[in-house]
């Protein structure tokens, strides 16, 4: 399904991110932002919006700051704090937009960009329920030591007090490829996503591993309730999204909340047939989250007319 976005840009604590706005015909519509991994760029999440688009959402796929069409500099800085304050920016520039019920808000991510978006919402209460797909990091520390190993989590650790005396000397951190994989398939995928996404960069900074290994929405996702919470888990072969820690994770969650494990690999829900059961599977979860759900109303303060009433 080609959809033609609209391009977009808001500000996202003084700094520019660009987004694709998606709109269904009929509008004033509730609304998603839609956030990938790590530096990939928001051209990829054309391939999901419009399974949103089609069943009446708006959609904001976004540019985290520093990557793909966003400004930002050094360029490559995967910050999920930062990308956490980039979610919450584009939920409020879809408040300012017409086409959108600003009450009914949702976020989606993809891999790491599902724990920030968890992040994102415990912080922020405007959000009104959660969709994570793929998930992956829960424990930043936790993750890397068990993608690297002991050892290479403690040379990556060597690596980052060299990168420090280098940014104290020269303000710059080194250059690193985003993603070193092992995986054949995932690998040859990556390397098509190097080719087709004209502002996709496989790089970024060594200092943004120190932040991603103090990452830890696992921390903090028994916060999230009562926002309503969906993963959509990998449950074959994996080494990058890792049942385990999505398990884990989604025990200390509050309800309303459901775990669905399909039966596929590292790419499995990227494309089909795993692609089209996950999409309609979020689907489903803002559907009855954002469009049908009875949103909680304040209750006023009593007046004299009100008490009286309540005795008859």
């Amino acid at each position: 399904m080609a959809l033609q976005p609209e391009h977009v840009t808001f500000n996202s604590l003084g700094t520019t991110c660009a987004g694709d706005l998606y709109l269904p015909e009929e509008t004033p519509a509730p609304a998603l932002v839609l956030g990938h991994s790590g530096v990939m760029v928001k051209e990829a999440l054309a391939y999901f919006a419009p399974y949103f688009v089609s069943a009446g959402f708006a959609v904001l796929a976004i540019d985290y700051r520093t990557v793909g069409s966003s400004e930002g500099e050094p360029r490559g800085l995967e910050y999920p704090d930062w990308q956490v304050d980039d979610f919450r920016s584009a939920v409020s520039y879809l408040q300012s937009r017409p086409e959108v019920l600003a009450e009914r808000i949702g976020l989606w991510g993809v891999s790491i960009g599902g724990s920030v978006a968890v992040q994102a919402a415990v912080m922020d209460r405007r959000v009104k329920a959660v969709v994570v797909q793929s998930p992956s990091v829960w424990n930043g520390w936790r993750y890397l030591e068990r993608l690297l190993g002991r050892e290479g989590l403690q040379a990556m650790r060597d690596q980052l007090d060299e990168d420090w005396q280098r940014r104290y000397e020269t303000g710059a951190s080194l250059r690193v490829p985003h993603l070193s994989l092992d995986h054949d398939s995932a690998r040859q995928a990556h390397e098509l996503s190097s080719r087709i996404y004209p502002t996709y960069r496989n790089e970024k900074t060594l200092d943004s591993a120190e932040h991603l290994l103090t990452f830890a929405p696992e921390n903090l996702i028994h916060r999230l309730a009562p926002t309503p919470l969906l993963m959509i888990a990998n449950g074959h072969y994996d080494p990058y999204h890792v049942l385990e820690e999505a398990q884990s994770a989604f025990a200390k969650a509050g309800e309303p909340k459901r775990l669905e494990i399909l039966p596929y690999d590292v790419l499995g829900l990227y494309t089909g047939p795993g692609l089209e059961e996950a999409m309609e599977l979020a689907v489903d979860w803002f559907d009855r989250y954002l469009r049908r759900r009875r949103l909680p109303d304040a209750t006023p303060a009593p007046t004299v007319e009100t008490v009286d009433a309540m005795r008859r």
